[in-house]
């Protein structure tokens, strides 16, 4: 337990400092006293995972312990992850608060720290039921959500925003989708069946798992049948209405979940695919690759036409743009804590021009998908009314997904948060 705890820590801490969890955690490993067991990596991720998803209960937690926080953020840190463990899992707590102390002194070095931990956890465990009560009666605590987050979802979404909240603090389903090239989702099903993996069939393509697996222990993973896709994700590549030879743009691709789909349902289809980050274009060209796909894929900025586009119209493009990411956060905890409300006017700014430069390599009758994975309306739907007022050559059509009101997918069970439009050029 206390390598766990050690480098929980150490993944907090990059996480802190701006990093996203995924690069946090892969950071933190390198750290290790060893190989990790396939055991501890997962007690790991989920240790550093659920202490992101409950920090703002852990924190008020923690704020009636201490008169201040310590001076040295690994402390913090250390004493944020064996709150977690107490409240939070079915880890025994002396061996929890035990193993804090002992961790306390590789991460501060002193025998205060020892003494300072100790003390701090065994009053917890001594007042637990009080100091929750207490945590959670503030909507931050009870939550875990920052306070401008929470007044933006209640402003926005006024009849839905608890339970939106409430499905952000889940842990999220493995979803996957079916590759109908080569096989229905009840024949897929079936094979489920046979390798005793319990699941649902949801939509055109979905299959949804009761507990995840590993990916290779899915059947034909490897072999391009099935791929991990969320529900709401799958609603796009159908969106563009796929016609036999037509040239389609899937801009800020990575990691190729969608250019896949795209591929999947299109009839000799030609895919340029963008990123402008290397190591994500590589997943990419590996998901591509698995799926024996082709695809034109480029590393560059969607916005910067001149380093990528070669003069060709495109008759349909998907410009899966850039955003908070505030649908995603049970995937994605870490996200909530690193946003700030002025990330949504820069967003906005990227998501403006992307949407201006990518019109203009659409063909007149093209269609152009606009997708985020966001709650916010400056990301979706008052980015696309500006666009409305900026274009005069653009027709809104309806989006035609059950469970989306104007566009917007809210959280539930199934679906992650995330928003659609469809334009199409006059």
């Amino acid at each position: 337990m206390q390598e766990i705890q050690r480098l929980a820590v150490k993944a907090l801490g990059f996480v802190s400092e701006g990093r996203n969890l995924d690069h946090a955690l892969t950071e933190a490993r390198k750290r290790a006293k060893g190989v990790l067991t396939d055991h501890q990596r997962a007690s790991l991720q989920d240790t550093a995972y659920g202490t992101l998803r409950f920090q703002g209960e852990i924190d008020a937690v923690l704020e009636q312990l201490l008169r201040k926080r310590p001076a040295e953020p690994a402390l913090y840190h250390l004493l944020q992850v064996a709150a977690y463990q107490l409240l939070h899992t079915r880890s025994a707590p002396h061996a929890v608060v035990n193993s804090a102390v002992e961790v306390a002194t590789l991460v501060s070095g002193g025998a205060a720290a020892r003494g300072f931990v100790n003390g701090v956890l065994r009053s917890l465990l001594r007042e637990r039921e009080s100091l929750v009560e207490k945590a959670r009666g503030t909507v931050e605590g009870r939550y875990s959500h920052p306070g401008w987050w929470i007044e933006k979802l209640v402003s926005q979404h006024p009849d839905d925003w608890e339970r939106i909240l409430e499905i952000s603090q889940a842990h999220p389903p493995l979803t996957l989708r079916v590759n109908r090239r080569r096989c229905s989702p009840v024949q897929y099903g079936e094979r489920l069946q046979k390798a005793g993996i319990v699941h649902t069939l949801v939509g055109e393509f979905g299959v949804v798992l009761e507990k995840p697996v590993p990916v290779d222990q899915l059947p034909g993973f490897e072999q391009g049948d099935v791929s991990v896709q969320d529900m709401s994700a799958q609603y796009a590549a159908p969106l563009l209405t796929l016609r036999t030879g037509q040239r389609v743009l899937d801009a800020c691709a990575a990691p190729g979940g969608k250019t896949g789909h795209i591929l999947e349902l299109g009839n000799q289809v030609t895919v340029w695919a963008i990123e402008q980050n290397a190591g994500r274009m590589k997943k990419l060209e590996a998901n591509l690759h698995r799926l024996e796909f082709t695809a034109t894929t480029k590393v560059a900025d969607a916005a910067d036409l001149s380093s990528w586009w070669d003069g060709t119209p495109f008759d349909r493009v998907l410009l899966d743009a850039p955003c908070s990411g505030s649908g995603v956060v049970r995937r994605h905890p870490d996200i909530k804590w690193l946003r700030r409300p002025e990330d949504l006017v820069s967003l906005a700014v990227t998501q403006a021009s992307l949407l201006d430069r990518l019109w203009s390599v659409l063909r007149p009758g093209g269609r152009l998908v606009y997708a985020t994975c966001s709650l916010f309306r400056e990301e979706n739907q008052d980015q696309v009314t500006s666009f409305l007022e900026r274009h005069q050559d653009v027709r809104m059509l309806p989006v035609d997904i059950p469970v989306a009101r104007n566009g917007q997918i809210l959280p539930d069970l199934i679906h992650d948060g995330f928003f659609y439009a469809l334009l199409q050029k006059n």
